[in-house]
């Protein structure tokens, strides 16, 4: 049964194509999230120190963990993953692409974008949107990214 969610609102594509490549960039995203949560919260692999934290941020970062996504951007030629509007996957991608950035720019390890130029006109694209102005202005775009429990070497 399809999530009716998305599909009052109109996020989950036009047509049969843009709704199947929305719900496998949202499994392909959660990938990426699991790698960041596996990160932030080393109920997995603890790390014993700052410096092995950081060799793991490191890691994930250089590791192109978007490379797939700016594929799809190239093949399909829009501006949003699966069409000419934002879908459900595009707000997820966008968080992780945020989260990533963020990861990069406390690690030091430079430009996410640089080998991803589709990924960084779509990131700037979608925050770019009008309609979401109000909450990037907002308190809550503020909050901190992971909850308190998280790993120490992430602030």
């Amino acid at each position: 049964m399809p999530d009716l969610s998305k599909t009052r609102l109109r996020m989950n594509g036009f047509g049969r194509d843009a709704q199947a490549m929305n719900e496998q960039l949202l499994c392909e995203i959660y990938d990426v999230r699991n790698q960041i949560i596996d990160l932030v919260y080393p109920f997995k692999a603890v790390c014993r120190d700052k410096a092995e934290h950081d060799e793991k941020a490191k890691k994930h970062i250089t590791g192109g963990p978007f490379k797939k996504f700016e594929a799809v951007l190239e093949k399909a030629g829009t501006d949003y993953f699966c069409g000419k509007s934002p879908c459900v996957c595009d707000f997820h991608i966008w968080e992780m692409l945020d989260q990533n950035k963020i990861l990069a720019e406390r690690q030091g390890c430079g430009d996410i974008f640089e080998s991803i130029p589709k990924c960084k006109a779509f990131y700037d694209r979608f925050r770019a949107l009008p309609t979401l102005q109000k909450y990037f202005e907002s308190d809550a775009y503020k909050f901190p990214i992971n909850n308190p429990i998280a790993d120490t070497y992430m602030a």
